[in-house]
């Protein structure tokens, strides 16, 4: 048994091996007895049916948080000037009253201080009306450059601002390519760092104008402190699209590579493998998916090699006329 054993081992030794440098070598179906497929532990599954909602790639980058912060210090300094010219202009309303009051019916005021005090009320209306505008400008920035959710945000100093500003939360603007629409709301997105460091992005709303260099729409999200990144990195972000596609999930056991391409072995016949390369694969935590498309070749109920498919991928490099993986002689085997 310590020989058969060392054959497996050896099969799998140059399957890994071949698997980075073959070059553009055909591969063979492979036909197994069932010997040879005990002692090689190879073992299938049969493909099972699954939906998978579709992902956009799309382009982020750490915002610089700095512009908002000041927006909304001059929201506020408006926002004081105008209840200051309020203040002024209810004033001084109250004094042109009642000079009024006293010129039109007692006269004890001159028409140079009756006019004088009207003059002071219109002043301090103009003032208001200056601050009104002031702020409202402001507001309508607000919106313009950083979106509803954002902009209301720099308005009232609610949160995420105070996060901001105590460095606690960045700002993340992602950006779809041209003709992508807008993913569903809830959907979180994957995101890394160039280094590969995955980050979480949690949804703030729609950015209301494309980043420089990206024609497509944009959203805005946060990042918390322990995924902070310098500002201006990129980041790497998959978004989920509408819809879903269906298709079959592949086991990573019984995914191989060859010349830079994914492949399963698929039971053509009762101990036959097929190699059947997959153009259309995308990673997942529970394997790899394949999309059901027309020029697909894997089905569900078919059933692919998921134990031993080094070794099977090993022999069908071989020439097609010794394709093929025999179990030990047990003459062969040692004590």
């Amino acid at each position: 048994m310590l020989r058969t054993f060392f054959k497996c081992a050896t099969l799998a030794a140059a399957a890994i091996a071949s698997a980075g440098t073959a070059g553009a070598q055909p591969l063979s179906t492979v036909s197994l007895g069932a010997k040879a497929m005990s002692a090689g532990g190879i073992r299938t599954v049969a493909l099972q049916r699954s939906r998978r909602a579709p992902r956009v790639a799309a382009f982020g980058r750490v915002l610089d948080p700095g512009p908002l912060i000041s927006l909304s210090a001059r929201i506020a300094a408006a926002r004081g000037a105008l209840a200051a010219a309020q203040a002024a202009s209810a004033l001084k309303r109250s004094e042109a009253a009642r000079a009024a009051n006293l010129y039109r019916t007692q006269h004890n005021i001159s028409q140079a201080a009756f006019q004088a005090a009207q003059s002071q009320l219109l002043v301090a209306q103009a003032t208001q009306a200056s601050a009104q505008a002031r702020l409202g400008e402001l507001l309508a920035r607000a919106r313009s450059d950083w979106g509803a959710r954002l902009g209301a945000t720099a308005a009232s100093g609610s949160a995420p601002l105070p996060e901001l500003e105590g460095g606690a939360e960045q700002i993340v603007e992602v950006s779809l390519p041209l003709g992508q629409s807008l993913p569903p709301p809830s959907t979180a997105p994957q995101a890394s760092t160039p280094d590969g460091k995955r980050v979480a992005l949690r949804l703030v709303g729609r950015a209301p104008r494309a980043a420089a260099g990206v024609a497509g729409p944009g959203l805005y999200y946060l990042m918390a402190t322990q995924d902070s990144a310098p500002i201006g990195t990129p980041l790497t972000v998959s978004l989920r699209a509408h819809g879903a596609v269906a298709g079959v999930l592949i086991p990573a056991s019984a995914v191989v590579w060859h010349d830079g391409r994914a492949l399963v072995y698929r039971q053509s016949a009762p101990g036959a493998f097929a190699p059947v390369a997959m153009p259309h694969v995308t990673r997942t935590r529970r394997g790899y998916f394949v999309a059901d498309l027309s020029d697909e070749a894997l089905r569900p109920g078919q059933r692919v090699v998921v134990s031993g498919a080094a070794l099977v991928f090993s022999a069908s490099q071989s020439p097609p006329a010794t394709a093929k993986i025999r179990a030990a002689k047990p003459g062969d085997d040692d004590d």
